[in-house]
């Protein structure tokens, strides 16, 4: 076959341009956050039917599977969630157990020929991340949380980033809150990034939220790909979540995104890819976050007003001693009447609200979020 140095040319710059949208595609995965994976033992059992051993087995560590599986969400969810949604769960997560399990081996089994029962245990290691995304979707880990209202603030040039972190969320089970036509004025969109993170979380707590994720987005075109009028672009996106009560970090993530485009939608599409990799891993460390202050303890924030210097000690000592699910409790501050605690505990601050009231009965509630709580006489 003759071939022009025409065609020639034009397959050699093709190449070129294929070989570097490659290179630019290989880019991007480098630095994906790995999965979190738990590992845990767990048995199941299956019935030998007609003397057929060998397919009582299978069942046997199909069910020890499952059985597995089902350890790792009940440190996810609590266990009226899971009553609640056992159907739910049936059809989008046991249906599907090996989706679920990285590796697993048998670590014990016994075929137990007087009750015809085949016993199966295995070691199985768990992927708690995927778990993680699929009960977001499903807002199991949400309700648990009592559905957490989000807000998100993204400095940038246009809403590319911002657009797309929200509808991220929301695929995930996440509230978001609308800021509504505020941050479409320049003026005040000024003033808020010229203000301090936490004056930022306080104004946007205004909205409801108990989250905000504040972050910033940035993205421009390069050079030409080749000699093809085909444009390289790059962008980066940094985020971190914080509560807006205590004004704690539940998470920090970066992504970054290139596209190959002959137009400006290839900045687009750069940021959308940037977005979406730092908007999950930031998402995996939240609900990873979230189950752990569910399952465990966690740290809330304690304000006595109306008080002598001389009753901080006492009341702490007695909320350390008295108080159910209280764990610890440290005196962080106090003047001036007041007195900040920073109380470690299994529940919210609803469940201190009921201890404070219980044991001080004429303290007052003045207000009261998901991990503050502020008494007075």
């Amino acid at each position: 076959m003759i071939m022009s140095r025409h065609s020639e040319k034009e397959m050699a710059m093709n190449r070129k341009t294929l070989v570097l949208a490659a290179a630019l595609a290989a880019m991007c995965m480098i630095g994906l956050p790995a999965l979190a994976q738990q590992t845990v033992t767990a048995t199941g059992t299956a019935a030998i039917l007609n003397k057929d051993a060998a397919q009582a087995r299978d069942r046997a560590v199909e069910s020890a599977l499952r059985t597995a599986v089902e350890q790792v969400i009940g440190t996810m969810v609590d266990s009226e969630t899971l009553v609640q949604n056992n159907q739910l769960l049936s059809d989008k997560i046991f249906t599907q157990t090996t989706g679920y399990i990285s590796t697993y081996k048998v670590v014990k089994e016994k075929p137990d020929t007087e009750t015809n029962i085949y016993s199966v245990t295995v070691e199985a290691v768990v992927k708690e991340g995927n778990l993680q995304d699929d009960l977001n979707s499903m807002g199991l880990l949400m309700r648990r949380m009592k559905m957490p209202r989000v807000c998100v603030a993204v400095q940038e040039t246009g809403w590319i980033a911002s657009t797309q972190l929200q509808q991220l969320l929301r695929d995930k089970g996440f509230i978001v809150v609308d800021t509504g036509e505020r941050f479409h004025n320049e003026q005040f969109v000024r003033q808020f990034w010229g203000m301090s993170e936490t004056s930022q979380s306080d104004l946007l707590k205004e909205y409801g939220a108990e989250v905000v994720i504040l972050g910033s987005a940035q993205g421009k075109a390069g050079s030409n790909v080749g000699q093809s009028n085909m444009i390289s672009y790059q962008a980066n996106v940094a985020i971190r979540a914080l509560k807006t009560d205590t004004k704690e970090i539940l998470g920090s993530a970066t992504g970054s995104g290139t596209a190959v485009h002959v137009g400006d939608a290839g900045l687009a599409q750069a940021l959308k890819q940037a977005t979406t990799l730092a908007g999950n891993d930031l998402v995996r460390q939240i609900t990873k976050q979230w189950t752990k202050e569910a399952s465990s303890t966690r740290m809330l924030t304690l304000e006595l007003r109306g008080i002598s210097a001389g009753e901080v000690e006492p009341i702490a000592k007695k909320l350390r001693q008295q108080g159910r699910g209280i764990q610890d409790i440290v005196v962080r501050g106090s003047s001036g009447g007041a007195a900040t605690l920073s109380v470690s505990m299994q529940g919210d601050a609803s469940d201190l609200a009921q201890e404070v009231t219980k044991l001080f009965p004429r303290m007052r509630i003045i207000e009261k979020t998901a991990n503050r709580l502020t008494v007075g006489k």
